[in-house]
């Protein structure tokens, strides 16, 4: 069964240009149709949000299918995250940052 993101927006009017908001995202996994999958998202917005019905918190929804069958890339482990962050900030007043830590 495929995997859907289904989206929550709002649409917010500024300066005669109309931007899309994103209040957030769900991921559901194994959903038999699109439809069901807008349904289930729909509760659990709903209820992450504190609220009885989605459209309280979004005024539109957009729904993209997922392949979360590939393999996702290597996550960094702690310490070469802790190295690239160190590095990052030795870079600092190369970038014009100006501290060190």
């Amino acid at each position: 069964m495929p995997n859907y993101r289904v989206s929550f927006l709002n649409e917010i009017p500024r300066n005669e240009k109309l931007y899309h908001c994103c209040q957030r995202s769900i991921i559901i996994r194994s959903a038999p149709s699109a439809e069901r999958a807008v349904e289930v998202a729909k509760k659990q917005f709903a209820r992450l949000e504190g609220i009885r019905d989605w459209k309280i918190h979004a005024g539109l929804i957009e729904i993209e299918t997922l392949d979360l069958e590939s393999k996702p890339e290597k996550t960094p482990s702690r310490k070469e995250t802790r190295i690239a962050h160190k590095a990052a900030l030795q870079m600092l007043p190369v970038l014009g940052g100006g501290l060190r830590p």
